[in-house]
């Protein structure tokens, strides 16, 4: 069967959809025609020009990525421009783009899920639920030529665990073992494959932890209200090392090593949708942050 942008647009409304992203943020489909066949999909956290490269080289025609492209007002869309060129060699080479941000941090076994698993912790729940707006439910799209999915529109339901809210930011769960704080520390380490770390903190044994991939100082407040032995995040000022109890583990392991973990979760789900296609994880290392020792 074909498969079309349109199909994945489905997949990824049922799963995040984008009534729960934040205010700010700008996902769906960046750039592209949601109409054209789709033959293999590149999964990436940000896009870069080198991530566009490995995507043509692969032969891919569509990249799904964590980060959007778009984020400001374009006032051009030219090879001299940084984004622009970017857009720019997407279309020449009809690659499309689409972008899944806030709407995947929210969704249950999103982005903070991705990140608990990859630190090897169970029972996972939100840290913080947020209900959903109220609107209707959503409808699958059709792609051209088609009435909808492969699926023949049956999976309208969100996709949540039994008993699990719709959405919300932030993870939640305990370790097999208690850890004290240089063991855990080296777990986030070693899991994150972070090479620099910064932390707060002294708890006497770290058991429940909770996590926030990407910018998680929001969470800071709800995590020492549930009693957390520790909060793992990125992103972190100064000041919000200062927290109200020392017996709460802060650690900021980095922007990029706590959110990258999704991009093996995202395309494991996709193919789990669709077995037939041709799904890959980008080899490009896309973070910009570099470290001095």
């Amino acid at each position: 069967m074909k498969h079309t942008t349109n199909h994945i647009l489905e997949f990824l409304e049922e799963w995040a959809p984008q009534s729960t992203k934040l205010e700010y943020d700008n996902v769906g489909l960046l750039v592209g025609d949601s109409r054209q066949e789709i033959t293999r999909i590149l999964v990436s956290l940000d896009v870069t020009s080198e991530v566009v490269e490995e995507a043509i080289a692969s032969g891919a025609d569509l990249i799904i990525a964590h980060h959007p492209l778009i984020f400001r007002k374009l006032s051009r869309v030219t090879p001299s421009d940084i984004t622009g060129s970017l857009i720019y060699k997407l279309i020449k080479n009809d690659i499309n783009l689409v972008a899944a941000h806030t709407n995947l941090d929210a969704a249950y076994g999103g982005v903070s899920f991705a990140m608990a698993e990859r630190l090897g912790l169970k029972h996972l729940r939100f840290l913080k639920e947020v209900p959903r707006a109220a609107a209707p439910a959503p409808r699958p799209v059709a792609a051209a030529g088609n009435s909808g999915s492969e699926n023949g529109g049956e999976h309208q339901q969100n996709d949540t665990a039994a008993g699990q809210p719709d959405a919300g930011f932030g993870v939640w769960g305990e370790l097999p073992s208690t850890h004290d704080s240089e063991a855990f520390l080296a777990l986030v380490r070693d899991k994150l494959e972070s090479k620099g770390i910064r932390y707060c903190g002294s708890p006497k044994s770290v058991k429940r932890v909770a996590v926030c991939g990407g910018a998680g100082s929001f969470l800071m407040e709800e995590a020492l209200r549930q009693h957390m032995d520790a909060f793992v995040t990125s992103d972190l000022k100064y000041h919000d090392f200062f927290t109200e109890s020392p017996e709460l583990l802060v650690v900021d392991a980095g922007h990029y090593e706590s959110e990258v973990p999704m991009v093996e979760t995202l395309n494991s789900r996709i193919r789990e949708r669709y077995p037939e296609m041709d799904v890959i994880s980008t080899s490009v290392n896309t973070n910009p942050v570099n470290y001095f020792f």
